[in-house]
């Protein structure tokens, strides 16, 4: 049976050079539309059951140019880690990966003729508007399109619970970087416990807050298998200071909401790829910075830290000094804009130190684990955010 290799499927990214020898297939990572980011990769090989397969996907070294500042201390995204690999898309495990040169190498044995890999478990559209469908039944939650993106689809904004005199006006964004779909079931865990009405700690932060939820930033993002870019090929989290009805529509309108509900705090989900760990990014770099905004960001980092094992704490952002701030990223601009606790949530595409999983690493379930734990930490704080 001939083996195939493809990108095109839901999602999918990878450019195939040559699977014409099953023991050497050479691909490479495909840019973002009107991009040249690129990182994240998902793609099918079909017909290759019980036979070894070598994928080599080239050049990875190249990345290197575009890694973050302050990260010369870190292992980069390729090191010590592999892909997760599914035959259903459903259940997905690891394989090893390793640098070999200036490419990485996966050598695998499939147990079926229809096997995926992807950079990390991908989170598709369909399964984000069921989730979507699935909450809005409950009477504590309203949905409605705040944008518009480049190509033509909705950005959807949940309102859960309602605003009122004294109630804290919290907000949550994900996935402005499609390819960190950790933030999807991260969702998978907040959401369905936010609207259940036999959970006491969702009953007691919907008393005293409203939380607005914008599960997919970028949806034209996800649905063209993107890295990090737009319909545009915007970075949206480079787009905070000044987005544009052309270029970035999606951070345009979401900021306009804000100005109009005001916000006490937010949380921007995203995934990293070379730290080992869950962490925060707070808001200690904005020029406005405060003595009590550092003290309510440790707070929250012990309360979330007391319901989940997973978020560990210690690990800042790597970056540079308060005074470099930079202000085109979400947490920053929020945090800036209205005085309030923003933080960015990462969740590792690799794997945490404190609790290793070597069959999945940090994966689909944990994510959503995290996720679940989310509100207790949140309503821990939430009477301290003004």
């Amino acid at each position: 049976m001939d083996i195939s290799v493809t990108g095109q499927i839901p999602a999918g990214s990878i450019v195939v050079e040559d699977a014409s020898d099953p023991s050497d297939i050479r691909l490479r990572l495909a840019p973002d539309h009107a991009s040249t980011m690129r990182g994240g990769y998902h793609f099918r090989v079909t017909g290759a059951r019980g036979q070894a397969v070598r994928l080599r996907i080239l050049d990875v070294r190249d990345l290197e140019a575009d890694r973050l500042a302050g990260r010369d201390g870190y292992e980069d995204a390729w090191t010590n880690t592999g892909p997760h690999v599914s035959y259903d898309r459903r259940d997905w495990f690891r394989v090893p990966g390793r640098v070999v040169g200036r490419d990485y190498v996966i050598d695998h044995v499939p147990a079926s003729d229809v096997c995926y890999y992807a950079s990390w478990a991908p989170y598709p559209l369909d399964r984000e508007l069921d989730l979507i469908a699935r909450v809005a039944k409950s009477s504590r939650v309203r949905v409605a399109p705040v944008a518009r993106t480049v190509m033509g689809a909705d950005v959807d904004l949940l309102t859960i619970g309602e605003a009122g005199p004294g109630k804290r006006t919290c907000w949550i964004i994900a996935r402005q970087h499609p390819s960190e779909s950790m933030s999807g079931y991260f969702l998978e865990g907040m959401l369905p416990r936010l609207v259940d009405d036999h959970d006491p700690v969702a009953r007691q932060l919907l008393d005293r807050a409203v939380i607005h939820v914008v599960p997919n930033m970028n949806p034209d993002g996800t649905r063209l298998g993107h890295t990090r870019g737009n319909g545009a090929g915007a970075n949206l989290n480079r787009e905070w200071a000044d987005p544009s009805p052309d270029r970035s529509p999606e951070v345009l309108a979401v900021r306009a909401r804000m100005e109009a509900t005001g916000v006490d705090f937010f949380m921007d989900c995203h995934g990293d790829e070379e730290l080992r760990c869950v962490f925060l990014g707070g808001p200690l770099e904005i020029p406005s910075r405060t003595p009590r905004l550092a003290s309510l960001f440790g707070q929250f980092e012990r309360a979330w830290m007391a319901v989940s094992p997973e978020y560990e704490l210690g690990h800042g952002y790597p970056g540079g000094p308060p005074e470099t701030a930079d202000l085109r990223m979400a947490w920053n601009w929020v945090a800036e804009r209205f005085g309030c606790l923003g933080v960015l949530l990462e969740q590792p595409f690799k794997d945490t130190s404190w609790a290793t999983d070597p069959v999945r690493g940090w994966s689909p379930q944990r994510a959503t684990l995290l996720g679940h734990s989310f509100p207790a930490a949140l309503n821990q704080v939430v009477a301290h955010l003004r």
